[in-house]
């Protein structure tokens, strides 16, 4: 009795292994942990403040335009929103020149 459970033991991990190597052979493995590159982290997120802040002056326009916002209000929000795009803006620019600096 307990030679011919190994034997079926032994059968059944042949068949796996015929059968799992071709498909798991073409399989490419992935590297679990990944170097980060903080130049493009920092661009990926001005990316995201930028579209957050774009947002930000539509909803801002949207609450003037229904007048749930003064215009004093308005205005300086406004100002405060248009600063802190243009600063994104200036230094996604910068990024993109070091990255073209680099590449050449």
């Amino acid at each position: 009795m307990g030679f011919s459970h190994f034997l079926e033991l032994i059968l059944i991990v042949a068949i796996l292994l015929i059968v799992g190597v071709p498909l798991f052979g073409k399989l490419k493995f992935q590297r679990l942990v990944e170097p980060v590159d903080p130049t493009i982290e920092e661009y990926k997120h001005l990316l995201v403040r930028k579209e957050e802040t774009l947002i930000s002056i539509k909803e801002l326009e949207f609450d003037f335009n229904t007048e749930k916002i003064s215009e004093p209000d308005y205005k300086e929000l406004l100002n405060r929103l248009e600063t802190e795009a243009t600063g994104i803006l200036e230094h996604l620019d910068q990024l993109e020149q070091r990255r073209k600096k680099k590449q050449a």
